[in-house]
């Protein structure tokens, strides 16, 4: 389950506050097929699609720099590089009876299918996501709202909306004070003026998550029966694999953060491109 939404699973929870978690003896093979078998690759490396997809996080950067801000984004969100990074904190952070404790999920019959039509959706055009999610809500709404309750449930027990609407603003604010150091951006606010004007947009911003992660629900498992989706809340509520998304989502946010960072800083070597 990860939530979708224009900042494709994107979940900040005290990433700091998981470096005192104490790994087990897994290696990095582990670590990678770990990636693979719960479908969370897929996530990481489909930021490389929404940043180039722009305008996001970038603003306007997508439109002022055209082709050079696409291979931009296209070279600094390198899958592998990003990949790379993950399993890198995967080490540092995430026990091996956790990565066990996911493996087995995901690796069984139900798991398969749910990664596949995860990694799917992952790929899918959000406008074609949305729309299609919308129209099952609606029919859901009328006659299934059980179903609907459980799609609420499960985006809890993996961090929730408000988790995601911190990590929007704090990608966000990372990004635009890297963008402020290298000049890369026309504006100059301190931290905590940039930290305030992004908290006004909060209640927007907390209302489009809750939206589009329920439509992108809704569009994902939209084949998978009622006793999967149930089973599935099930295996999400287990406290062991609440920690499991717990350290994944500090993961994939963190990753995030730092290559929005370091495209902020390359902006600056680009060069508005003229219409002609």
């Amino acid at each position: 389950m990860r939530v979708q939404g224009n900042m494709a699973g994107a979940l900040v929870l005290a990433f700091a506050t998981l470096w005192g978690v104490v790994a087990g003896a897994a290696d990095r093979a582990e670590y990678r097929q770990f990636l693979e078998v719960t479908g969370f690759d897929v996530a990481i490396t489909s930021m490389q699609q929404g940043a180039m997809a722009g305008p996001g996080i970038a603003g306007d950067a997508p439109d002022a720099f055209g082709r050079q801000y696409t291979a931009l984004a296209r070279r600094v969100f390198d899958p592998e590089l990003m990949l790379d990074r993950a399993v890198e904190m995967m080490e540092a952070v995430l026990p091996e009876p956790l990565l066990e404790h996911g493996m087995d999920f995901y690796g069984s019959e139900l798991g398969r299918r749910l990664v596949a039509v995860e990694n799917e959706s992952h790929v899918t055009e959000d406008d074609v996501r949305h729309e299609q999610g919308r129209e099952i809500v609606e029919r859901l709404g009328e006659t299934n709202p059980a179903r609907l309750e459980d799609y609420s449930a499960m985006m809890d027990a993996i961090g929730g909306v408000e988790s995601s609407l911190r990590a929007v603003i704090e990608v966000q604010l990372r990004y635009l004070l890297a963008a402020m150091a290298a000049g890369s951006v026309d504006i100059d606010y301190s931290e905590a003026e940039l930290r305030a004007l992004l908290e006004e947009q909060a209640p927007e911003i907390r209302s489009n998550i809750a939206l589009y992660s329920m439509l992108g629900a809704a569009y994902t498992y939209r084949d998978m029966s009622d006793a999967d989706i149930e089973a599935y809340r099930a295996a999400l509520e287990d406290p062991a694999m609440m920690q499991v998304y717990e350290i994944l989502n500090a993961i994939q946010f963190q990753v995030m953060a730092e290559r929005y960072e370091a495209l902020a800083e390359a902006l600056a070597g680009l060069t508005p491109e003229q219409e002609i």
